[in-house]
């Protein structure tokens, strides 16, 4: 696989022997990992000057094999917020989280444990 300075894919194309295509990759919001050999769907330039797209990766993904990433990193800016029906919890930049629900419940099997400078209970 071949990326250009301007952030263009090379893909073979295998009706035309060697020949390769320059391609954009469409940004679906979740990353597209391409490795070499990978067969794609492209979208074949509508114009004179314009790259095709590459709109996914052709292939599958094993029905038994559960992918769950060892860690998952979101990051925001200012604020990072779960939110589901009436519970949110909100992280902000400052440092400050907060956990908003009708109930709120806390489970530990070992220690569960409050640490502040200051804990208000009520």
């Amino acid at each position: 696989m071949e990326i250009d300075d301007a952030g263009l894919v090379a893909v073979a194309v295998a009706t035309k022997g060697t020949a390769h295509l320059w391609c954009q990759l469409l940004d679906t919001g979740t990353a597209l990992r391409l490795g070499i050999g990978d067969k794609v769907l492209v979208l074949p330039a509508s114009g004179d000057g314009q790259e095709a797209i590459i709109l996914g990766r052709i292939g599958t993904v094993p029905a038994k094999e559960k992918q769950t990433p060892d860690e998952l990193v979101l990051e925001a800016k200012k604020n990072l917020t779960i939110k589901c029906g009436d519970g949110s919890i909100t992280i902000r930049a400052d440092g400050k989280v907060l956990i908003k629900g009708h109930d709120l419940v806390s489970h530990a099997k070992r220690s569960n444990r409050v640490k502040g400078g200051s804990v208000s209970i009520n």
